[in-house]
């Protein structure tokens, strides 16, 4: 193809006819150029396609994270109401001792039901989107500011988190310390017995410090609640943007 053109413009110059022949050299640089364009427009094609197909996979998964976020957080309201719940009854029962405690239930029965929820999560995505960069380029604004919402969310839920592992902690080494773990065991295990050295816990009832601790475990395990609530709002509406 090269060679043909070549030998019209040679002979277009060798009969002296040069208007035509820049006519002819103007017309060719025009091919030229319109060749160049269609091969860029057809490369900048292949590589929206291949951006679209990659973005479509990371909301595809996006969405499947978020799924299975849901589902845990609704299993960790469950726990977190429940153990909210416990931690109300004890506190009233020690406002009054004299009174019928526990609803026949014994102390260490109660207690073998305290904890503090854990909502198991995946944040690789949504960390992938902010990390890339790629979260700039999403056109739907809502859809980037549940987002942001979202990770602002989880970072002060994160904190409370901390604050709740802590106090769990100093319950149960308080316990340990000064009452018989082996009696709260005896209701979550079959094979446990039962504490032959210290029957009961009945006596921390009387301890101003564990008040304390059942206290800080019912503060910030509402707090968690009240959180999880929150985020189930927003993660319901990021669910809802991105399948």
């Amino acid at each position: 193809m090269i060679k043909f053109f070549r030998k019209i413009r040679q002979k277009l110059f060798n009969e002296n006819k040069f208007s035509k022949y820049l006519i002819y050299a103007i017309g060719e640089i025009i091919l030229v150029v319109i060749g160049i364009l269609i091969a860029l427009g057809i490369n900048n094609w292949k590589e929206n396609q291949a951006e679209i197909k990659q973005q479509n996979l990371i909301f595809e998964n996006l969405t499947l994270e978020l799924n299975n976020n849901l589902k845990n957080l609704n299993s960790a309201i469950e726990l977190s109401e429940s153990y909210i719940n416990s931690s109300e009854h004890l506190l009233l029962s020690m406002n009054n001792i004299a009174s019928n405690k526990f609803k026949g239930e014994k102390l260490d029965s109660l207690l073998s039901k305290f904890g503090f929820s854990q909502w198991k999560r995946t944040n690789l995505n949504i960390k992938s989107l902010e990390n890339s960069g790629e979260l700039n380029s999403v056109e739907n604004n809502e859809l980037k500011r549940l987002i942001y919402d979202w990770l602002s969310l989880i970072e002060d839920l994160e904190s409370l988190e901390k604050r709740s592992d802590y106090s769990f902690q100093y319950y149960v080494d308080f316990i340990k310390k000064n009452g018989s773990w082996r009696e709260i065991d005896k209701y979550m295990l079959e094979r446990v017995q039962g504490s032959q050295l210290l029957q009961s816990n009945d006596h921390l009832l009387l301890s101003s410090e564990f008040e304390n601790c059942v206290n800080d475990l019912n503060i910030y395990e509402t707090h968690k609640y009240n959180r999880y609530k929150q985020i189930k709002v927003t993660l319901n509406q990021l669910i809802e943007y991105t399948e």
